[in-house]
């Protein structure tokens, strides 16, 4: 267990020290110090999860709700740092995609067999709860 535990860290230390993850950081450092990036940001994202649900729910969404996410699709698209943020977003979460496909679907033969003591294992042995 211990081994598979200090994969995990080496892993979790290969993703922070990705030019991607950094990149990303960055850039959200800099949306949040830029007050007009991140209200423009934060209202186009709000505006797109209101018409999704509506339209989701089946509720009618009115021509106005559609013509203001549209006039903030546009600002966004012209502002330079959410355009670079939001595709720095889309390859960070590609990435971390990826590597929980590749952890879920292994290619390959297993490595070894299991560390955990399971219950019943014999008297001396304990049950690990998930307190590591």
């Amino acid at each position: 267990m211990e081994e598979i535990l200090q994969k995990a860290n080496e892993l979790g230390l290969m993703i922070k020290g990705s030019d991607i993850f950094k990149r990303y950081e960055e850039l959200v450092k800099k949306i949040e110090a830029d007050s007009n990036a991140r209200t423009l940001l934060d209202e186009y994202i709000k505006m797109s999860e209101d018409i999704y649900k509506k339209e989701s729910s089946g509720g009618v969404v009115e021509v106005e709700e559609k013509q203001k996410l549209q006039d903030l699709s546009q600002k966004v698209s012209e502002n330079q740092l959410i355009k670079e943020f939001i595709a720095t977003q889309s390859y960070y979460v590609n990435m971390m995609m990826q590597i929980q496909n590749a952890i879920s679907n292994p290619k390959g033969d297993p490595i070894g067999p299991s560390k955990i003591i399971k219950p019943g294992a014999g008297t001396t042995g304990k049950i690990v709860t998930g307190n590591f």
